[in-house]
């Protein structure tokens, strides 16, 4: 297929992936994402505060493309999906997309610079989301401006919503931000160096987490005062996953950290290749992480491999887990995957061109995936 490009060939950036997208409840008191995951949505990137990739519901068990809906630019942004099945993705064109659960267009939110970073869905509807102007805008469900926020750094990242409906995210300026409702900083907390793609998790005790290209885990109080830092042995793309009292994390040589919630390491794995890829986490704390190699790789809750999974290129978007421990996610060979959880292939489906979208599974049972060829895709029964 072929199709016009704003940036250089893929094949060039592979190493830098300067622009990529990325890509249980929470306890908090007044704004919880608990009552859109008993609607069914799947509101923010990895679909929880938590960043788990775990899905309360079934992923579809067969590969059939239902629709596509062509965007005038590259899809790496992830999508997410509300409580109605109305789905949202950014493009590099700059719009962000409101799309119903049969492919029909609602709206186009055009933000002027290229959206690479998934959006976020408030409990109101309000949609979130960061672009590479470094502003972070508020819309409302109907396509119309709520606030806008400039940062002073591209943002590529993605939103996290927590009580009364603060807004954090990183950017590349190196700070993660606090928003308040109104869209008025509360306050940021400096890295020592850019944040690119990973992504605020948030735990149940409120700790914030952010990776950072200063190879540190970032563990933050509500009030953006430090708690603890751990370093790693290189940059941090990956978004945390915060699950059963650990926090996981991927640097970009490919090493899995699994963190105490005091900060201390329990262990650490050696993927064997660079990783983008942010963790996923079982039921069974086993832990999903695609790495450069093509593998996908699932690592016991001791730190030991189960198996690896190989497609024919690599894996920098991040899978999803569905109810039924079925791994889903894409690969720049063109290809979406389905995987059991002993490691053998349930489904593929075949797109043809790099997948650097993380995939969304709605109540329904779809799958959504956003495509570098400029469509988003619609997989299911």
């Amino acid at each position: 297929m072929n199709f016009k490009r704003r940036f250089p060939p893929i094949s060039n950036v592979l190493f830098f992936l300067i622009i990529m997208v990325m890509v249980p409840c929470s306890t908090l008191p007044v704004f919880s994402l608990c009552a859109q995951e008993q609607m069914n949505a799947y509101p923010l990137f990895r679909y929880n505060l938590e960043r788990t990739g775990r899905v309360s519901f079934a992923g579809p068990s067969v590969n059939n493309m239902k629709w596509s809906v062509s965007s005038a630019g590259e899809i790496w942004s992830s999508p997410v999906v509300d409580a109605d099945g109305v789905v949202y993705v950014g493009s590099t064109d700059g719009n962000l997309l409101s799309i119903t659960s049969n492919g029909k267009v609602l709206w186009a939110f055009k933000s002027g610079s290229e959206i690479f970073g998934s959006p976020a869905i408030g409990a109101d509807g309000v949609v979130y989301f960061g672009a590479v102007s470094g502003r972070l805008y508020a819309v409302n469900p109907d396509g119309k401006t709520k606030w806008k926020f400039q940062a002073a750094g591209a943002i590529h990242s993605s939103p996290a919503l927590a009580d009364k409906e603060t807004v954090y995210f990183s950017s590349y300026d190196g700070r993660l931000y606090a928003i308040g409702a109104n869209g008025k900083l509360l306050w940021s907390y400096k890295t020592e160096a850019p944040i690119m793609l990973s992504s605020p998790a948030i735990g149940k005790d409120k700790t914030i987490y952010i990776g950072s290209w200063d190879k540190h885990l970032h563990a933050l109080n509500q009030d953006g005062t430090v708690k603890w830092r751990l370093e790693t042995e290189a940059k941090i793309d990956s978004t945390p996953a915060v699950a059963d009292a650990v926090v996981y994390i991927v640097d970009m040589n490919g090493k899995l950290y699994s963190v105490n919630l005091d900060g201390t390491l329990r262990w650490a794995f050696d993927l064997g290749s660079r990783s983008h890829s942010s963790p996923a986490v079982g039921a069974d704390e086993t832990v999903y992480v695609g790495a450069q190699d093509g593998n996908l790789c699932a690592v016991a809750k001791d730190g030991t491999l189960k198996w690896k999974f190989k497609t024919e290129k690599s894996i920098t978007a991040s899978p999803v887990i569905d109810v039924n421990g079925t791994i889903y996610f894409g690969s720049w060979d063109g290809n979406v995957y389905a995987v059991n959880p002993d490691g053998s292939l349930k489904w593929s489906a075949k797109i043809g061109e790099p997948l650097l979208s993380s995939p969304a599974i709605g109540s329904s049972g779809m799958l959504y995936v956003g495509c570098v060829d400029w469509k988003l895709y619609a997989i299911g029964q």
